[in-house]
């Protein structure tokens, strides 16, 4: 079913936190919203509660994954208004505490996740002339404080992107 009345928001990282009271602030401003998690527990709850909801499995971290979250949010709900991306990964620890892996987890999820959804957002906000983007940070992006070795340094490129 495509959506032609009301408004697209898309949240990429639903949680019991921000996402969720994204997702519940849009909703009720008449938004049909997108449910973007890793794990469809709690987006599936939420879009059985919300009007015009959907719920969609997304890594962030992986660029087929999200093209195929944002393919099916075209089809069933129509081109984003707005995307807010609250994704985010954070392995707390020292450069000696935190390992290579944890250090690209936290790179892929925060700054890589955010380009490949906003890749699938901005051609259609680009051809309408408007549309927004909301970027969940953190004090990390500004300044890395000790234990934040892969986290302070993945909000950091979030915030440059």
């Amino acid at each position: 079913m495509t959506n032609d009345k009301a408004p697209v928001c898309a949240v990429v990282g639903v949680g019991p936190g921000n996402g969720e009271a994204f997702a519940r602030r849009f909703a009720a401003d008449g938004y049909a919203v997108a449910l973007l998690a890793r794990r469809a527990d709690l987006s599936e709850r939420l879009a059985k509660e919300l009007p015009l909801a959907r719920a969609y499995g997304c890594d962030a971290s992986d660029a087929a994954s999200v093209e195929t979250a944002f393919g099916g949010i075209r089809a069933e709900l129509g081109e984003l208004d707005v995307l807010i991306f609250n994704a985010g990964s954070g392995v707390w620890g020292t450069i000696e505490d935190v390992s290579p892996e944890d250090f690209e987890r936290a790179w892929r999820v925060n700054a890589l996740g955010l380009f490949l959804a906003a890749r699938q957002a901005i051609p259609a906000m680009r051809r309408r002339g408007q549309g927004a983007i909301i970027v969940v940070g953190a004090t990390a992006s500004r300044r890395g404080v000790a234990g934040t070795a892969a986290f302070a340094p993945a909000k950091m490129a979030q915030k440059a992107l």
